[in-house]
């Protein structure tokens, strides 16, 4: 069970993301998460700039400077030791000896960043990413199906068929495609072990009422 659950430390490692973007994806974190995390701690962690870096030892070095529930958002290339190449370069992990997740937002950028449109397609993206990732640290696996919330999005745990896409189109499917809300199936994991409480009542009942006829 994750340890001082309620307040999670979000650090920037790099420049790709300004920190009034970060506090943005801080803020849609605790949205997602309210009633487990009451508090977000925003800071940078200086480093020096690399085009990649090994995830596990990330995670441990995160893990040494800020002890305890935190999540890594880098504009490196996260490694791993997977001898197939097409695996050994992931979007996010969690490192499963310790509370610490990371990202990266290498792969998340559109092709265009020509305006503020794009801007913000690559910090959603990063929100859910990061939800995923955090999702992890609370115990949440993925789910290889397609999984959708109430409001018709899929659940942010939502892993489906890597292979299949490749990583451009993984993204434009499944990461765009994930919503901000968890399924009824990770909400109750949630709720059993964690005491969290449901709020999608209102969020389908203003999906509905915004949605045309």
């Amino acid at each position: 069970m994750l340890k001082r659950a309620s307040k999670l430390n979000v650090v920037r490692i790099g420049s790709d993301i300004t920190y009034s973007s970060l506090k943005k994806i801080g803020d849609g974190i605790l949205a997602s998460f309210r009633g487990l995390i009451n508090e977000i701690n925003l800071s940078h962690h200086a480093s020096p700039v690399v085009e990649s870096v090994d995830a596990q030892l990330l995670t441990m070095i995160l893990d040494e400077e800020y002890s305890g529930h935190t999540l890594g958002i880098t504009d490196a290339d996260l490694k791993t030791q997977d001898e197939d190449e097409f695996y050994n370069s992931i979007l996010g992990g969690k490192n499963p000896r310790n509370d610490v997740a990371v990202v990266s937002t290498k792969k998340l950028l559109p092709l265009k960043m020509s305006s503020s449109k794009h801007y913000e397609l690559f910090i959603d993206r990063t929100l859910k990413v990061s939800l995923h990732e955090v999702g992890h640290n609370f115990g949440l696996t993925d789910h290889a199906s397609y999984r959708q919330t109430r409001d018709g999005s899929l659940c942010p745990m939502s892993r489906g068929e890597f292979n299949k896409f490749g990583y451009r189109g993984y993204i434009k499917i499944i990461i765009d495609g994930r919503g901000l809300n968890f399924c009824d199936e990770c909400v109750d994991f949630l709720s059993k072990v964690y005491g969290f409480r449901r709020r999608y009542k209102k969020l389908l009942k203003d999906a509905l009422e915004s949605s045309p006829n």
